[in-house]
């Protein structure tokens, strides 16, 4: 039963492994086997997990985790609306693991673009309050408004999931309330790509209610519904599409900065990559450790699998004994903080 699970989790995030191999940065981790159990557990003699065939590498931590360029973000969403909530988007410079909170809610990010989902507005100007962070520390903000005037929208498009690994399939309700007039829809057009050319223009009963985008990045899906009586009314949803085999080279070497910063003896940084609520009990360890936290770093092992969700990333992590030539696995959680960093949650 055990050897099973752990050949899906194969399947699930290893598939990415090419995507990731090839990519350069420094301070890289061994990110993965194409078939962990094929390549060394079952086979008659004892082969160390850096020599095994189909293994890959992370981009690297200053790609993903610290980054080469001065963090900054900036924010696209404004105006004035309607709408009771909207999708708060705009664009950053950072590395992959840059996590993006407004007014203290994370959001999700990818190619340099993030969203914050439903973001629940009051009568008059809302303030919009932007913090972007990495894994170290450094952070960079910026400010906006966003104003809410108006009679309530009618009429709301809900979205399935508004983040997905490519490709990935949304699905999107419509949703109508009482028109003025006691009108009806007469015509939706849809553009779900966002790019000012309409996929569909017809009728509301045949209008489709998903839409596969292939490719990674920040889609902002504009549905306009039109009534029996002319009245217009535009609804914007974000949908974010992340590419799976960089996120798993991101989470690989949030797990390498733990071991950079223990080999250099920075209790501190490597205590900052587990969530706030362990940080202090982390510290304390390393702490105590003193000059033997690069010992500890050379027998935390590598990332050989694991599963891989928009919400969390269960790793199985694989640590070799030469001496006897066996080899032990171990999980790993990692979950985004309330800022929005990706740090380990359980490990």
């Amino acid at each position: 039963m055990h050897y099973h699970r752990l050949r899906r989790w194969s399947l699930v995030i290893v598939a990415a492994c090419a995507s990731a191999a090839g990519r350069t940065g420094h301070s890289q981790e061994f990110c993965g086997i194409d078939d962990i159990f094929n390549n060394g557990f079952e086979v008659s003699s004892f082969v160390p997990t850096s020599q095994l065939p189909g293994g890959s590498m992370s981009a690297g931590l200053t790609q993903d985790i610290t980054g080469s360029a001065t963090l900054n973000v900036t924010l696209a969403t404004s105006g004035t609306t309607s709408d009771a909530m909207v999708d708060v988007t705009g664009t950053f410079t950072g590395p992959v693991n840059t996590g993006i909170a407004i007014n203290g809610v994370a959001g999700f990010t990818a190619n340099g673009m993030f969203v914050i989902p439903n973001v629940p507005l009051t009568s008059g100007s809302n303030a919009l309050n932007v913090t972007a962070t990495i894994l170290p520390g450094t952070t960079a903000t910026t400010s906006g408004s966003i104003t809410r005037s108006g009679a309530t929208t009618p009429i709301a498009v809900a979205v399935n999931r508004t983040l997905g690994f490519a490709p990935f399939a949304e699905n999107f309700n419509y949703l109508i309330g009482t028109l003025a007039g006691n009108a009806t829809i007469s015509n939706l057009a849809i553009d779900f790509r966002g790019i000012g050319s309409n996929d569909y223009n017809g009728t509301l009963a045949s209008a489709p209610t998903s839409y596969a985008y292939a490719m990674p990045g920040l889609y902002l899906a504009k549905f306009r519904f039109t009534d029996s009586n002319s009245n217009v009314y535009t609804i914007q949803r974000a949908v974010l599409v992340q590419d799976i085999g960089i996120q798993r080279s991101m989470l690989c070497d949030v797990y390498g900065y733990l071991k950079n910063r223990l080999n250099a003896q920075d209790a501190t940084g490597a205590s900052n990559v587990f969530q706030p609520v362990e940080r202090t009990t982390w510290l304390n360890f390393f702490n105590a450790l003193g000059s033997s936290m690069p010992t500890a770093a050379s027998q935390l092992g590598v990332v050989v699998n694991g599963i891989l969700s928009p919400d969390f990333a269960d790793l199985l992590l694989v640590q070799d004994n030469a001496a006897n030539q066996t080899r032990a696995g171990f999980p790993l959680r990692m979950t985004q903080s309330g800022d929005g960093v990706w740090r380990i949650s359980e490990m």
